[in-house]
């Protein structure tokens, strides 16, 4: 063989083996990747939204039990003063 003849061997058998392999390659190094970092997405998306869940529920037990304790205030407030002034007439309270 000449030469050329083997040089162009060796370049049509090493850029088919980059066709063939190089697929394969990529395929698996995405594979491997998202088999590493999978687990590590799930748990901090159920951990930021646990997280976030929990804030809200604080808030909103807060914001519900504020409202009663307010309700339960005003009420409060409005049979002193009509125990006391006999009318609730003159409170200018907020419903």
């Amino acid at each position: 063989m000449t030469k050329v003849t083997v040089t162009l061997h060796a370049i049509t058998a090493v850029t088919m083996h980059v066709i063939r392999t190089f697929p394969v390659q990529v395929s698996t190094a995405v594979t491997v990747h998202a088999i590493r970092t999978f687990p590590m997405h799930v748990i901090t998306a159920v951990t930021v939204h646990a997280i976030r869940a929990f804030t809200l529920h604080v808030i909103m037990v807060v914001a519900g039990v504020t409202t009663r304790v307010l309700m339960a205030v005003r009420v409060g407030v409005i049979a002193c003063h009509t125990a006391y002034r006999g009318t609730a007439s003159r409170l200018q309270l907020l419903p």
